[in-house]
């Protein structure tokens, strides 16, 4: 009879880099790795990515698996289990909100599992403005404090100070884990390491008052009505990220014949085209962040139109 799978959880705020690390952990991978992707709504941009490195994909695009799947997470273990002897590890990639202690809890109830590493995605040149929002902060710290490794992300453009100011706040407030800068070389390391059940994570339980992320983060799925221009775009973004801490979808551009993929990720925007975009979603980004106004603002904007929308929030990501 096959041993407990072992099962990492992959966390880290919303566009640390998650998904930059584990496509890292794909294409180097000496084992058959099985992700599942926690995804929102309908523009599974995450999942597409991964799969563009392996076939072995689970997608859970409910909301955040932390506080509102536990039936959808057990029922996705169920199938994770079901393929071992074909697959050596689980990764699940949580949400850019997730808090690792509940993930690991799931895990630890299901007996067949063998719960290693927390590792979490760190962003220098961002941890020390979301940990000092009052609306994020403790989504951050609890991320930080649940995990057993960290690595932080955009080293190569973050700048020694940046690089040095983020390892010691990050050493401040969990001692306990390891920290990297770089995945080559330690990244297999990392992931065998066993998860800490008496992390600092468990010294600092959750408030169940807001415990539930729909009370913390708008979420939205902008639906474009054709090819934007790309100056507008990029003008209306800046005028509204303050509240606004995640773009990722696929559009097209008036100007470029093919598809982009758009992201807003620690407050930089990127747009690259997508060579065979085939059956992509296409002109659907989703917005997530903090004010539901501003992603109004920005939709609207998009749209051509004044803000006539009150504001609302359908999940989180």
């Amino acid at each position: 009879m096959a041993g407990p799978l072992p099962v990492n959880i992959l966390c880290g705020y919303l566009g640390a880099g998650k998904t930059t690390l584990l496509n890292h952990l794909l294409t180097r991978a000496t084992e058959r790795v099985l992700v599942m992707v926690n995804d929102f709504g309908d523009v599974p941009v995450d999942a597409s990515l991964i799969a563009r490195q392996t076939t072995d994909t689970i997608q859970l695009s409910n909301g955040c698996i932390c506080c509102s799947m536990g039936g959808g997470l057990f029922d996705a273990f169920d199938k994770a289990l079901n393929l071992r002897g074909k697959v050596d590890r689980l990764v699940i990639e949580a949400s850019g909100v997730a808090e690792p202690r509940r993930l690991a809890s799931f895990a630890l109830a299901e007996r067949d599992l063998d719960c290693q590493a927390v590792l979490a995605v760190v962003d220098p040149l961002c941890i020390a403005e979301r940990l000092a929002d009052p609306r994020t902060g403790q989504v951050a710290r609890r991320q930080i404090l649940g995990a057993d490794a960290l690595f932080l992300s955009r080293a190569d453009i973050s700048g020694r100070v940046a690089l040095r100011r983020a390892a010691r706040l990050l050493a401040g407030m969990n001692p306990l884990a390891s920290q990297h800068l770089a995945p080559d070389g330690v990244l297999d390391q990392a992931l065998r390491q066993s998860h800490d059940f008496n992390a600092l994570s468990a010294l600092h339980p959750a408030d169940d008052r807001d415990g539930d992320h729909r009370n913390l983060f708008a979420s939205r799925t902008l639906r474009l009505a054709g090819p934007v221009d790309r100056q507008h775009l990029l003008a209306a973004i800046s005028r509204h990220q303050r509240g606004i801490h995640r773009l990722k979808g696929y559009l097209r551009l008036s100007e470029d014949a093919l598809p982009q993929l758009l992201q807003l990720a620690g407050g930089v925007v990127t747009l690259v085209p997508v060579e065979g975009a085939g059956e992509l979603p296409m002109d659907r980004v989703v917005a997530i962040g903090p004010d539901a106004g501003c992603i109004d603002a920005l939709q609207a904007e998009l749209a051509g139109q004044e803000v006539r929308v009150a504001a609302t929030r359908e999940g989180w990501a």
